[in-house]
């Protein structure tokens, strides 16, 4: 066989330069880097178009958000779809932000919006949440950033966006401070059920404001900024309270708190409040105004969506004022009537579990003393009581139960009852309480206050309660108004030549009703007859014959004319019983009526809103003080000194103790079904009126100076130290020497009184009779007269004869009785 030849293939082996080489490679990683940079600079490019003005971070509020303002200037209330309330950097409590910052980004204030280290730890946590094959990555997002993809991009996880992102992130940082940065964390990010940052989520969560967040509290809602979808301490309680606890751990790891007080504080439960509960605002009649009004000019998507800048005439101490005297007025009231057994029972409702239930009063964790709190009967005895109020145990004695008409508690209540309970003190160590039984009063009320020269509404309360019912008592219910209303008719007769010295004789009289041709016979209120009165004590003793036989001089019609002139809008007729109020009127338009005689005779329109701006700050609309004269300035001022004597002596004479300039008309109609008082100040008008819906009588005697005058009464009593106060800040400090005027020493302050215009003359006369005083008058008084129409000759005893019981032996032997 024939040897094989051996194919060699031979390869040549080039030789390498090792400078070639190194050139080579440093060519390529040039071209390389030019490349990177070209094409990093390209998208840099191309991401910088498309970046938002940051600037536009300053102009940035939420635009559903419509804000009522009080009469100083102060936010009031909001109007918005979303629950969102902005809260300034400074009230933010330090452990809010250390919890927000230990739990997404504990070197907020080291790094200028990226955080690089954050970003290579998220690498290596996503790097092994790919091999678990988890899809949602943790980005290393800053808080900077968080809050740029939260106002200017959207959340979706792409590169393109994380880069935007990040640019976004740096511009921010490099415009505004960390704290502004925080500040707009804090009220930017929705927190869960309807709530838009921290301070309404800690008003949802825990009915308080977030500066009275306790550590676990702060914890809770800092842990929420990650997924208030997942983090709901009301869907997933178990998972919400692990996220508070790592909340925790985290701020002890950054040395927020001690590893110790982390341990303490996660042994806390979550205590929050329920999620649907019912809760009331101070004001909330007067922002009901408010908000049908706009709805009716402007649509609800403009008052929830637009942004809109309502400045109302509102005053929040008066309204606080206001609805704090009706509440402790109406519940003095209902108690005269005794104790009620109409309480709901939640055992007959099959809820046995009385430690667990939470009742939808409840709007906050703890009971407040001075307040009344539902309340859950737990054991009643004779003499003792036990309740649970909220998450306290209420203790109750029967002190100070006479008025319920029973003597033993157990007589009253029984374990399951929803009760009603005044709070008188709260022990927080061993979560006990003070109570005294009360019950929510059947009776209702309303008030309303006006600025007398511009018509303002300073305060306006419709009801007991809101919640119990939305109808405006202030603005919409009509009610006779008893005896209110005479002060009109007393215009009337000054100008038709009467003056308050002028005497009509007070007896029985028939009446033939021009109008309705059927006989009448008014009775005065306590069934008696004075004889011989002047217009003045008729007015201030509220003397009914004495009003019927004005307007029967005057006639019917010229008083349905008159309540006209005060801008009186509704329904009167023509008839004799006007003069005792015998037709409906609303509260407000009564106020505004009797405004007129402190404002020198001009009736200012009532109005509420002062001006509307939209969100770019145009003016939609603006009110100015609105006002038409009614009567001179002589016979409003005539009427007001007239007034004044019903504070002074007459049927108002409890708010003479005021020690201020006051006027005003008590009011009570047939079987007291209805309790007005309507006075005034030189500069502020308000009325109080109490009754039933359903008109049925609040009780024999319980006429206007018993059951709506101390309301009036209380209320002003808090204006005037007011006005005091705002006196004495104004004046100079006094000397050593001198005696220093203080709030308890109002006799020696005048700050307010009626002007008294010219053409008037003061004449002393004898207040019973009418005629000019001699020394043997008993009742010397300066009267105010037109010129010429004064008294021409002096009182003598048989004129004193004229006058019933001159010389008060009746009320000395009533006295000695």
């Amino acid at each position: 066989m024939p040897e094989r030849k051996k194919i060699v293939f031979k390869i040549k082996v080039p030789t390498f330069n090792r400078k070639k080489i190194i050139r080579g490679l440093l060519l390529s990683l040039l071209l390389l880097v030019a490349l990177a940079l070209g094409g990093m600079f390209g998208a840099y490019l191309a991401i910088r178009e498309n970046l938002p003005d940051v600037g536009e971070l300053e102009q940035i509020k939420p635009k559903i958000i419509s804000v009522v303002y009080s009469d100083d200037g102060q936010p009031a209330k909001e109007f918005a779809a979303e629950r969102r309330i902005q809260i300034p950097y400074e009230k933010i409590p330090e452990t809010l932000k250390q919890a927000i910052i230990a739990t997404e980004d504990p070197r907020f204030f080291a790094h200028k919006g990226i955080d690089y280290r954050g970003i290579m730890r998220a690498l290596k946590e996503d790097f092994f949440r790919i091999i678990l094959g988890k899809t949602r990555l943790h980005g290393g997002s800053t808080i900077t950033q968080q809050l740029a993809r939260s106002l200017f991009l959207y959340p979706q996880q792409t590169i393109r966006r994380k880069l935007k992102e990040m640019f976004v992130a740096m511009e921010i940082e490099r415009r505004y401070t960390k704290e502004k940065i925080l500040e707009l964390y804090c009220n930017q990010f929705y927190l869960g059920h309807g709530t838009w940052g921290v301070e309404s989520a800690a008003q949802l969560y825990f009915g308080k404001s977030a500066t009275e967040l306790t550590l676990p509290e702060a914890a809770l809602i800092a842990g929420i900024f990650r997924g208030p979808a997942i983090y709901s301490p009301y869907n997933n309680p178990k998972v919400t309270l692990n996220r508070r606890n790592h909340v925790l751990n985290r701020l002890a790891e950054e040395g927020f708190i001690s590893r110790q007080q982390a341990e303490e504080f996660k042994k806390q439960p979550l205590e929050v409040l329920p999620l649907r509960r019912q809760t009331v605002e101070a004001g909330s009649y007067f922002y009901e105004e408010v908000r049908k009004y706009i709805e009716r000019k402007y649509g609800d998507d403009v008052l929830y969506r637009g942004g809109l800048k309502i400045y109302t005439t509102l005053n929040l101490n008066y309204q606080k004022y206001a609805e704090e005297a009706l509440d402790r007025g109406l519940r003095a009231q209902d108690k005269k009537n005794g104790w009620r057994k109409d309480k709901r029972n939640l055992l007959a409702e099959g809820k046995s579990d009385l430690e667990k239930i939470w009742l939808d009063d409840w709007d906050s964790l703890a009971p407040i003393p001075g307040k009344t709190e539902q309340a859950i009967v737990l054991e009643a005895g004779r003499t003792e009581a036990k309740v649970r109020l909220k998450n306290y145990t209420g203790l109750m004695t029967s002190k100070g139960i006479e008025w319920t008409k029973a003597r033993y508690l157990n007589d009253l209540i029984k374990p399951g009852d929803v009760i009603l309970v005044e709070v008188q003190s709260v022990d927080e160590a061993t979560r006990t309480a003070r109570v005294n039984l009360d019950q929510e009063p059947a009776v209702e009320g309303a008030f309303i206050a006006v600025d007398v020269a511009t018509g303002q509404i300073k305060a306006m309360v419709g009801g007991y309660s809101f919640k119990r019912s939305q109808f405006n008592r202030a603005t919409q219910a009509l009610r006779q108004t008893g005896s209110a209303i005479k002060p009109i008719f007393y215009t009337a007769a000054l100008e038709k030549g009467f003056t308050p010295a002028s005497v009509i004789v007070d007896e029985p009289t028939n009446f033939v009703d021009k109008w309705t041709g059927n006989p009448w016979t008014p009775k005065n209120y306590d069934g008696e007859y004075h004889g011989a009165v002047t217009l003045r004590t008729g007015l201030e003793e509220s003397r009914n014959v004495i009003t019927a036989k004005l307007l029967d001089y005057i006639s019917p019609q010229v008083g349905v004319e008159y309540c006209r002139k005060f801008g009186i809008t509704s329904t009167i007729y023509p008839y004799l019983s006007l003069a005792l109020g015998a037709f409906e009127v609303t509260l407000q338009e009564l106020v505004s009526a009797f405004s007129v005689f402190p404002n020198k005779g001009l009736r200012a329109r009532p109005y509420f809103i002062i001006k509307i701006e939209d969100k770019d700050g145009n003016i939609l609309e603006e009110n100015l003080p609105q006002t038409e004269e009614v009567l001179s300035p002589q016979i409003a001022y005539m009427m007001t000194y007239l007034l004044q004597g019903v504070v002074q002596r007459g049927t108002a004479a409890s708010a003479a103790s005021l020690n201020w300039p006051l006027g005003g008309k008590t009011g009570t109609t047939n079987k007291f079904t209805d309790a007005w008082f309507i006075g005034f100040s030189p500069s502020l008008c308000a009325g109080a009126w109490v009754g039933y819906d359903t008109k049925i009588t609040l009780g024999n005697k319980q006429s206007g100076a018993v059951v709506a005058l101390p309301i009036w009464r209380d209320f002003f009593a808090r204006v005037i130290e007011d006005k005091k106060k705002e006196f004495l800040a104004t004046q100079p400090a006094t000397s050593s020497g001198e005696e220093a005027q203080t709030v308890t020493n109002p006799e020696a302050i005048l700050i307010e009184d009626f002007e008294v215009p010219p053409n008037l003359v003061f004449v002393t006369i004898d207040r019973k009779t009418g005629l000019l005083a001699s020394p043997v008058c008993k009742y010397p008084f300066q009267e105010v007269f037109l010129p010429g129409t004064e008294p021409n000759r002096y009182c003598s005893l048989q004129d004193h004869l004229r006058v019933l019981d001159y010389y008060a032996e009746r009320k000395a032997r009533e006295e000695r009785e």
